[in-house]
Protein backbone atom coordinates (compact mmCIF):
# COMPACT_ATOMS: atom_id res chain seq x y z
CA UNK A 1 0.00 0.00 0.00
CA UNK A 2 2.89 2.19 0.93
CA UNK A 3 5.84 3.06 -1.60
CA UNK A 4 8.69 4.87 -0.79
CA UNK A 5 8.78 8.48 -3.06
CA UNK A 6 10.96 11.08 -4.10
CA UNK A 7 9.20 14.15 -3.28
CA UNK A 8 10.98 17.25 -4.92
CA UNK A 9 9.91 20.58 -4.09
CA UNK A 10 5.85 20.55 -3.39
CA UNK A 11 3.76 21.18 -6.66
CA UNK A 12 1.14 24.42 -5.71
CA UNK A 13 -1.22 22.49 -7.68
CA UNK A 14 -1.81 18.94 -7.36
CA UNK A 15 -1.79 17.25 -10.88
CA UNK A 16 -2.86 14.06 -9.95
CA UNK A 17 0.46 11.98 -10.82
CA UNK A 18 0.16 9.86 -7.90
CA UNK A 19 3.97 10.67 -6.68
CA UNK A 20 3.61 11.83 -3.30
CA UNK A 21 3.53 10.50 0.19
CA UNK A 22 -0.57 11.97 -0.34
CA UNK A 23 -1.08 8.21 -1.74
CA UNK A 24 -1.27 6.99 1.75
CA UNK A 25 -4.02 8.83 2.77
CA UNK A 26 -6.13 7.32 0.10
CA UNK A 27 -5.21 4.01 0.81
CA UNK A 28 -7.72 4.63 4.11
CA UNK A 29 -10.46 5.88 2.53
CA UNK A 30 -12.08 2.97 1.55
CA UNK A 31 -13.65 0.13 3.27
CA UNK A 32 -10.42 -1.75 4.69
CA UNK A 33 -8.42 1.33 5.76
CA UNK A 34 -6.52 -1.48 8.08
CA UNK A 35 -4.46 -2.64 5.07
CA UNK A 36 -2.29 0.17 5.85
CA UNK A 37 -0.80 -1.26 8.73
CA UNK A 38 0.64 -3.90 5.98
CA UNK A 39 3.34 -0.59 5.67
CA UNK A 40 4.47 -0.23 8.91
CA UNK A 41 5.46 -3.32 10.45
CA UNK A 42 8.53 -2.69 12.13
CA UNK A 43 8.61 -0.54 15.64
CA UNK A 44 4.75 -0.84 16.94
CA UNK A 45 2.56 -1.76 14.50
CA UNK A 46 -0.03 -2.13 17.06
CA UNK A 47 -0.27 2.02 18.10
CA UNK A 48 -0.47 2.14 13.82
CA UNK A 49 -2.86 -0.21 13.51
CA UNK A 50 -5.41 1.26 16.45
CA UNK A 51 -4.76 4.70 14.62
CA UNK A 52 -6.42 3.10 11.36
CA UNK A 53 -8.61 0.88 12.74
CA UNK A 54 -12.57 1.46 11.55
CA UNK A 55 -13.64 3.54 8.29
CA UNK A 56 -11.77 7.16 9.72
CA UNK A 57 -8.78 8.13 7.10
CA UNK A 58 -8.17 11.20 9.51
CA UNK A 59 -6.09 9.22 11.72
CA UNK A 60 -3.40 8.45 8.89
CA UNK A 61 -3.31 11.43 7.93
CA UNK A 62 0.14 12.11 9.67
CA UNK A 63 1.57 9.86 7.69
CA UNK A 64 1.60 11.93 4.32
CA UNK A 65 4.41 14.37 6.25
CA UNK A 66 7.27 12.63 5.76
CA UNK A 67 8.78 9.31 3.42
CA UNK A 68 8.79 6.80 6.42
CA UNK A 69 6.31 4.65 7.14
CA UNK A 70 6.78 5.15 10.93
CA UNK A 71 4.96 8.33 10.43
CA UNK A 72 1.60 6.51 10.36
CA UNK A 73 2.07 5.41 14.16
CA UNK A 74 2.81 9.01 15.13
CA UNK A 75 -0.96 9.66 13.98
CA UNK A 76 -2.51 8.15 17.50
CA UNK A 77 -0.13 10.68 19.32
CA UNK A 78 -1.63 13.76 17.29
CA UNK A 79 -5.09 13.04 18.70
CA UNK A 80 -3.46 13.49 21.90
CA UNK A 81 -1.03 15.97 21.60
CA UNK A 82 -0.76 18.77 23.93
CA UNK A 83 1.28 21.84 22.51
CA UNK A 84 0.40 24.29 25.15
CA UNK A 85 3.16 22.75 27.82
CA UNK A 86 0.49 21.00 30.74
CA UNK A 87 1.36 17.62 29.98
CA UNK A 88 4.41 17.32 32.75
CA UNK A 89 2.67 18.57 35.87
CA UNK A 90 3.16 16.76 39.20
CA UNK A 91 0.67 14.09 40.34
CA UNK A 92 2.22 12.99 43.00
CA UNK A 93 -0.42 11.05 45.12
CA UNK A 94 0.33 8.00 46.60
CA UNK A 95 -1.68 4.85 45.46
CA UNK A 96 -3.61 7.03 43.06
CA UNK A 97 -3.29 7.47 39.22
CA UNK A 98 -5.29 9.26 36.55
CA UNK A 99 -6.33 9.03 32.98
CA UNK A 100 -7.87 11.63 30.66
CA UNK A 101 -10.48 10.89 28.18
CA UNK A 102 -11.84 13.86 25.58
CA UNK A 103 -15.11 12.31 24.66
CA UNK A 104 -15.25 14.07 21.09
CA UNK A 105 -18.20 13.85 18.56
CA UNK A 106 -16.21 12.17 16.00
CA UNK A 107 -13.25 10.32 18.45
CA UNK A 108 -12.94 9.44 21.83
CA UNK A 109 -9.30 9.46 22.83
CA UNK A 110 -7.35 8.71 26.60
CA UNK A 111 -4.41 9.10 28.18
CA UNK A 112 -2.89 7.51 31.21
CA UNK A 113 -0.62 9.77 33.47
CA UNK A 114 2.71 8.27 34.86
CA UNK A 115 3.02 9.89 38.85
CA UNK A 116 5.23 12.45 37.31
CA UNK A 117 3.00 13.68 34.79
CA UNK A 118 4.22 12.25 31.93
CA UNK A 119 2.07 10.44 29.67
CA UNK A 120 2.02 6.61 30.27
CA UNK A 121 -0.20 5.14 27.66
CA UNK A 122 -2.58 6.48 24.66
CA UNK A 123 -5.70 5.01 23.67
CA UNK A 124 -8.01 6.31 20.91
CA UNK A 125 -10.81 4.88 18.90
CA UNK A 126 -13.95 6.23 16.64
CA UNK A 127 -17.00 6.71 18.97
CA UNK A 128 -19.17 4.28 17.78
CA UNK A 129 -22.06 6.67 17.78
CA UNK A 130 -21.04 7.81 14.50
CA UNK A 131 -23.78 5.61 13.24
CA UNK A 132 -26.41 7.20 14.16
CA UNK A 133 -25.12 10.20 12.77
CA UNK A 134 -22.42 12.66 12.13
CA UNK A 135 -23.30 15.15 14.37
CA UNK A 136 -24.75 16.15 17.60
CA UNK A 137 -28.60 17.30 16.02
CA UNK A 138 -28.51 13.90 14.21
CA UNK A 139 -28.00 12.32 17.67
CA UNK A 140 -30.12 14.35 19.58
CA UNK A 141 -32.88 13.09 17.07
CA UNK A 142 -31.90 9.73 17.19
CA UNK A 143 -31.95 9.72 20.81
CA UNK A 144 -35.49 10.44 21.30
CA UNK A 145 -35.90 6.46 20.25
CA UNK A 146 -35.04 4.88 23.60
CA UNK A 147 -33.72 2.26 21.99
CA UNK A 148 -30.85 4.24 19.93
CA UNK A 149 -30.33 6.43 23.29
CA UNK A 150 -29.25 3.35 25.06
CA UNK A 151 -27.73 2.15 22.37
CA UNK A 152 -25.19 5.16 22.43
CA UNK A 153 -25.05 5.42 26.17
CA UNK A 154 -23.51 2.14 26.21
CA UNK A 155 -21.45 1.70 23.04
CA UNK A 156 -19.39 4.91 24.42
CA UNK A 157 -19.48 3.45 27.92
CA UNK A 158 -18.07 0.14 26.50
CA UNK A 159 -15.09 2.38 24.66
CA UNK A 160 -14.24 4.25 27.49
CA UNK A 161 -13.95 0.87 29.54
CA UNK A 162 -12.01 -0.83 26.89
CA UNK A 163 -9.49 1.93 27.29
CA UNK A 164 -9.59 1.82 30.80
CA UNK A 165 -9.01 -1.97 31.11
CA UNK A 166 -6.12 -1.30 28.81
CA UNK A 167 -4.72 1.54 31.54
CA UNK A 168 -5.64 -0.87 34.84
CA UNK A 169 -3.46 -3.85 33.31
CA UNK A 170 -0.24 -1.44 33.69
CA UNK A 171 -0.94 -0.52 37.26
CA UNK A 172 0.91 -1.71 40.23
CA UNK A 173 -1.24 -3.25 42.83
CA UNK A 174 -3.11 -1.65 45.16
CA UNK A 175 -3.06 1.48 42.98
CA UNK A 176 -6.99 3.26 42.14
CA UNK A 177 -7.32 4.75 38.72
CA UNK A 178 -9.31 7.36 38.04
CA UNK A 179 -10.97 9.24 34.94
CA UNK A 180 -11.69 12.65 34.38
CA UNK A 181 -13.56 13.30 30.90
CA UNK A 182 -14.43 16.40 29.01
CA UNK A 183 -17.37 16.14 26.22
CA UNK A 184 -19.53 18.59 24.39
CA UNK A 185 -23.08 18.99 26.22
CA UNK A 186 -24.74 16.20 24.06
CA UNK A 187 -21.83 13.84 24.45
CA UNK A 188 -22.18 14.42 28.50
CA UNK A 189 -25.90 13.91 28.05
CA UNK A 190 -25.86 10.21 26.02
CA UNK A 191 -22.71 8.90 27.93
CA UNK A 192 -24.82 10.14 31.19
CA UNK A 193 -27.88 8.75 30.13
CA UNK A 194 -30.00 12.07 30.08
CA UNK A 195 -32.85 12.94 27.89
CA UNK A 196 -31.61 15.07 24.83
CA UNK A 197 -34.95 16.44 23.63
CA UNK A 198 -34.26 19.59 25.32
CA UNK A 199 -30.75 20.31 23.44
CA UNK A 200 -32.91 19.80 20.26
CA UNK A 201 -35.78 22.49 20.38
CA UNK A 202 -35.69 25.95 21.16
CA UNK A 203 -34.79 27.53 23.09
CA UNK A 204 -31.85 25.39 23.20
CA UNK A 205 -31.10 25.30 27.08
CA UNK A 206 -30.01 22.75 29.20
CA UNK A 207 -31.03 21.54 32.52
CA UNK A 208 -28.06 19.88 33.32
CA UNK A 209 -24.64 21.75 33.18
CA UNK A 210 -22.70 20.54 36.40
CA UNK A 211 -21.19 18.01 35.00
CA UNK A 212 -21.74 14.25 35.73
CA UNK A 213 -20.37 11.04 38.03
CA UNK A 214 -20.27 7.25 37.38
CA UNK A 215 -18.44 4.33 37.77
CA UNK A 216 -17.34 2.42 34.81
CA UNK A 217 -15.73 -1.06 35.99
CA UNK A 218 -15.03 0.07 39.23
CA UNK A 219 -13.07 3.34 37.91
CA UNK A 220 -14.76 6.81 39.18
CA UNK A 221 -15.54 8.54 36.09
CA UNK A 222 -16.14 12.36 36.51
CA UNK A 223 -17.65 14.00 33.87
CA UNK A 224 -16.77 18.17 33.24
CA UNK A 225 -19.49 20.77 33.46
CA UNK A 226 -20.12 22.54 30.44
CA UNK A 227 -21.45 26.15 29.52
CA UNK A 228 -24.73 25.86 27.36
CA UNK A 229 -26.43 23.63 25.12
CA UNK A 230 -24.11 23.74 22.53
CA UNK A 231 -20.88 24.94 24.17
CA UNK A 232 -19.26 22.02 26.24
CA UNK A 233 -17.08 20.73 29.22
CA UNK A 234 -14.49 20.24 26.31
CA UNK A 235 -14.85 24.43 26.14
CA UNK A 236 -14.40 24.51 29.59
CA UNK A 237 -11.38 22.32 29.84
CA UNK A 238 -9.75 23.99 26.91
CA UNK A 239 -9.90 27.84 28.94
CA UNK A 240 -8.01 25.73 32.28
CA UNK A 241 -5.31 24.64 29.41
CA UNK A 242 -5.20 28.10 27.87
CA UNK A 243 -4.94 29.28 31.33
CA UNK A 244 -7.94 31.52 30.60
CA UNK A 245 -10.00 31.45 33.65
CA UNK A 246 -6.31 32.87 35.70
CA UNK A 247 -4.21 34.92 33.11
CA UNK A 248 -4.75 38.97 31.89
CA UNK A 249 -4.31 38.40 28.25
CA UNK A 250 -7.21 38.08 26.28
CA UNK A 251 -7.32 34.66 24.17
CA UNK A 252 -9.64 33.33 21.78
CA UNK A 253 -9.86 29.63 21.97
CA UNK A 254 -11.21 28.16 18.06
CA UNK A 255 -12.31 24.52 18.54
CA UNK A 256 -13.06 23.18 15.31
CA UNK A 257 -14.61 20.14 14.63
CA UNK A 258 -17.74 18.75 13.86
CA UNK A 259 -18.78 21.40 16.12
CA UNK A 260 -17.36 25.18 16.00
CA UNK A 261 -17.03 26.38 19.78
CA UNK A 262 -15.40 30.00 20.24
CA UNK A 263 -14.80 31.39 23.55
CA UNK A 264 -13.08 34.80 24.03
CA UNK A 265 -11.84 36.39 27.16
CA UNK A 266 -9.47 36.42 30.38
CA UNK A 267 -9.53 35.99 34.03
CA UNK A 268 -12.04 38.69 34.38
CA UNK A 269 -14.49 38.49 31.72
CA UNK A 270 -15.46 35.37 28.96
CA UNK A 271 -17.81 35.12 26.26
CA UNK A 272 -18.51 31.96 24.41
CA UNK A 273 -20.64 30.84 21.71
CA UNK A 274 -21.00 27.62 19.17
CA UNK A 275 -21.65 27.93 15.56
CA UNK A 276 -23.33 25.13 13.13
CA UNK A 277 -19.82 23.73 11.17
CA UNK A 278 -21.14 20.88 10.20
CA UNK A 279 -19.20 17.80 9.02
CA UNK A 280 -17.37 19.68 6.39
CA UNK A 281 -13.74 20.31 8.61
CA UNK A 282 -14.00 16.61 9.30
CA UNK A 283 -13.46 15.31 5.58
CA UNK A 284 -17.33 14.85 5.34
CA UNK A 285 -17.93 16.28 1.52
CA UNK A 286 -15.18 15.15 0.51
CA UNK A 287 -14.03 11.91 2.05
CA UNK A 288 -10.33 11.36 2.50
CA UNK A 289 -9.21 14.96 1.97
CA UNK A 290 -9.38 16.61 6.11
CA UNK A 291 -10.29 19.99 6.89
CA UNK A 292 -7.37 21.48 7.38
CA UNK A 293 -6.08 20.23 3.67
CA UNK A 294 -9.45 21.36 1.97
CA UNK A 295 -8.26 25.18 3.65
CA UNK A 296 -4.94 24.42 2.53
CA UNK A 297 -5.87 23.78 -1.29
CA UNK A 298 -8.68 26.10 -1.30
CA UNK A 299 -5.87 28.59 -0.46
CA UNK A 300 -3.73 27.67 -3.07
CA UNK A 301 -6.65 27.37 -5.45
CA UNK A 302 -7.30 31.47 -5.00
CA UNK A 303 -3.83 32.02 -5.47
CA UNK A 304 -3.64 30.60 -8.28
CA UNK A 305 -6.99 32.16 -9.82
CA UNK A 306 -8.04 28.85 -10.12
CA UNK A 307 -10.87 29.70 -7.35
CA UNK A 308 -12.55 33.35 -7.12
CA UNK A 309 -13.73 35.16 -4.07
CA UNK A 310 -17.57 33.68 -4.61
CA UNK A 311 -16.12 30.11 -4.07
CA UNK A 312 -16.72 29.33 -7.94
CA UNK A 313 -13.93 27.24 -10.19
CA UNK A 314 -12.58 28.79 -13.04
CA UNK A 315 -13.21 26.26 -16.05
CA UNK A 316 -12.12 23.62 -17.03
CA UNK A 317 -13.31 22.04 -13.57
CA UNK A 318 -16.23 24.01 -12.88
CA UNK A 319 -18.54 20.88 -13.68
CA UNK A 320 -15.58 17.67 -12.71
CA UNK A 321 -13.50 19.81 -10.20
CA UNK A 322 -9.86 19.73 -9.05
CA UNK A 323 -8.43 15.99 -8.95
CA UNK A 324 -6.01 15.69 -5.78
CA UNK A 325 -4.43 12.47 -6.15
CA UNK A 326 -7.67 10.16 -6.15
CA UNK A 327 -9.86 12.65 -5.09
CA UNK A 328 -11.63 15.03 -7.01
CA UNK A 329 -12.42 18.51 -4.91
CA UNK A 330 -16.24 19.53 -6.53
CA UNK A 331 -18.03 22.84 -6.30
CA UNK A 332 -20.00 20.98 -3.59
CA UNK A 333 -17.21 20.84 -1.04
CA UNK A 334 -15.82 24.12 -1.92
CA UNK A 335 -19.67 25.19 -0.67
CA UNK A 336 -19.79 22.96 2.40
CA UNK A 337 -15.95 24.40 3.24
CA UNK A 338 -17.81 28.10 2.78
CA UNK A 339 -20.66 27.80 4.88
CA UNK A 340 -18.87 25.95 7.46
CA UNK A 341 -15.96 28.97 7.66
CA UNK A 342 -18.79 32.10 7.15
CA UNK A 343 -20.26 30.78 10.30
CA UNK A 344 -17.03 30.58 12.35
CA UNK A 345 -15.97 34.12 10.79
CA UNK A 346 -19.33 35.49 11.88
CA UNK A 347 -19.18 33.97 15.11
CA UNK A 348 -15.74 35.74 16.13
CA UNK A 349 -16.94 38.86 14.59
CA UNK A 350 -19.95 39.13 17.28
CA UNK A 351 -17.63 37.95 19.53
CA UNK A 352 -15.54 40.79 19.15
CA UNK A 353 -17.91 42.89 18.76
CA UNK A 354 -19.80 41.86 22.31
CA UNK A 355 -16.16 42.41 24.06
CA UNK A 356 -16.37 45.80 22.74
CA UNK A 357 -12.48 45.18 21.29
CA UNK A 358 -10.64 44.86 17.85
CA UNK A 359 -8.33 41.85 16.81
CA UNK A 360 -5.22 44.02 17.88
CA UNK A 361 -6.90 43.60 21.53
CA UNK A 362 -6.55 39.93 21.18
CA UNK A 363 -3.14 38.65 22.64
CA UNK A 364 -3.18 35.01 21.36
CA UNK A 365 -5.71 33.12 19.46
CA UNK A 366 -5.55 29.03 20.30
CA UNK A 367 -6.49 26.56 17.33
CA UNK A 368 -7.97 23.35 19.15
CA UNK A 369 -9.10 19.65 17.97
CA UNK A 370 -7.84 17.62 15.53
CA UNK A 371 -8.95 20.17 12.94
CA UNK A 372 -6.71 23.34 14.41
CA UNK A 373 -3.51 20.75 15.11
CA UNK A 374 -3.04 20.88 11.72
CA UNK A 375 -4.45 24.59 10.26
CA UNK A 376 -2.59 26.47 8.76
CA UNK A 377 -3.10 29.70 10.01
CA UNK A 378 -1.99 31.90 6.45
CA UNK A 379 -4.35 29.34 4.75
CA UNK A 380 -7.33 30.22 7.05
CA UNK A 381 -6.87 33.88 6.51
CA UNK A 382 -6.48 33.22 2.88
CA UNK A 383 -10.13 32.34 2.68
CA UNK A 384 -11.08 34.53 5.56
CA UNK A 385 -11.33 31.55 8.53
CA UNK A 386 -9.64 33.80 10.56
CA UNK A 387 -9.27 37.82 9.84
CA UNK A 388 -5.25 38.14 9.27
CA UNK A 389 -4.71 40.32 12.15
CA UNK A 390 -6.09 36.54 14.37
CA UNK A 391 -4.39 34.57 12.40
CA UNK A 392 -0.52 36.09 12.89
CA UNK A 393 -1.13 35.19 16.77
CA UNK A 394 -2.60 31.55 16.51
CA UNK A 395 -0.98 28.87 17.42
CA UNK A 396 -1.78 25.19 17.83
CA UNK A 397 -3.15 23.93 21.11
CA UNK A 398 -3.24 20.20 20.76
CA UNK A 399 -6.04 18.51 22.25
CA UNK A 400 -7.13 21.34 24.63
CA UNK A 401 -9.91 18.64 25.90
CA UNK A 402 -7.70 16.28 27.07
CA UNK A 403 -5.11 18.92 28.38
CA UNK A 404 -7.75 20.50 30.13
CA UNK A 405 -8.95 17.53 31.73
CA UNK A 406 -5.80 16.86 33.38
CA UNK A 407 -5.45 20.19 35.23
CA UNK A 408 -8.88 19.59 37.26
CA UNK A 409 -7.50 15.50 37.71
CA UNK A 410 -4.45 16.97 39.33
CA UNK A 411 -6.59 18.65 41.89
CA UNK A 412 -9.45 16.06 42.04
CA UNK A 413 -6.44 13.82 43.71
CA UNK A 414 -4.63 16.64 45.93
CA UNK A 415 -8.53 17.21 47.13
CA UNK A 416 -11.90 15.66 46.17
CA UNK A 417 -14.35 16.34 43.25
CA UNK A 418 -16.99 18.66 45.18
CA UNK A 419 -13.97 21.41 45.88
CA UNK A 420 -13.13 20.59 42.02
CA UNK A 421 -16.68 21.17 40.57
CA UNK A 422 -17.28 24.11 42.96
CA UNK A 423 -14.29 25.96 41.44
CA UNK A 424 -15.33 25.04 38.32
CA UNK A 425 -18.89 25.71 38.21
CA UNK A 426 -17.56 29.34 39.44
CA UNK A 427 -16.04 29.50 35.95
CA UNK A 428 -19.17 28.21 34.26
CA UNK A 429 -21.12 31.07 35.80
CA UNK A 430 -18.88 33.85 35.21
CA UNK A 431 -18.63 33.13 31.51
CA UNK A 432 -21.74 34.22 29.32
CA UNK A 433 -23.03 32.80 26.12
CA UNK A 434 -24.19 34.18 22.93
CA UNK A 435 -27.06 32.28 21.00
CA UNK A 436 -25.83 33.67 17.38
CA UNK A 437 -29.38 32.32 16.33
CA UNK A 438 -30.88 35.54 18.37
CA UNK A 439 -28.16 38.11 16.72
CA UNK A 440 -29.61 40.38 14.19
CA UNK A 441 -26.27 40.72 12.76
CA UNK A 442 -25.32 37.00 12.30
CA UNK A 443 -27.44 36.62 9.12
CA UNK A 444 -25.92 39.34 7.40
CA UNK A 445 -22.38 38.76 8.63
CA UNK A 446 -22.99 35.11 7.79
CA UNK A 447 -24.18 35.95 3.85
CA UNK A 448 -20.63 38.77 3.69
CA UNK A 449 -18.15 35.69 5.16
CA UNK A 450 -19.03 33.57 2.42
CA UNK A 451 -16.64 35.14 0.61
CA UNK A 452 -13.12 33.31 -0.03
CA UNK A 453 -11.29 36.12 1.39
Amino acid sequence: MYRETKQGPRCRICTGCGLCPGVVRESAAGNHPKAVRESAVSGNPDGMWESAAGDYPKAVRESVVSDSPSGIRRSLHVLTEDTLGGSHIPLSCSGKRLAVADIGTTTIAMLLYHPDGTVADRFAEVNPQTVYGADVLSRIKAAQEPSAAAGMRDSVRKTLIKGLKRFRKQLPAGETLYLVAAANTTMTYLLMGWDTAELGRAPFRASWLSGGELELEGVPCFVLPGFSAFVGGDILAGCCACGIFHKEEITLLVDLGTNGELLLGNCRRRIACATAAGPAFEGGVNRGIWGADMVRFLAALRKEGILDETGLLAEPYFEKGVRIGNVCVTKEAVRSIQLAKAAVAAGIEILLDKYGISCDAVDRVVLAGGFGYYLNPEDSAEIGLLPRALADKAVSGGNTALSGALYSGRELLLSNWDSVKEKLEKYRCGTEVVNLAGESKFNELYIQRMELK
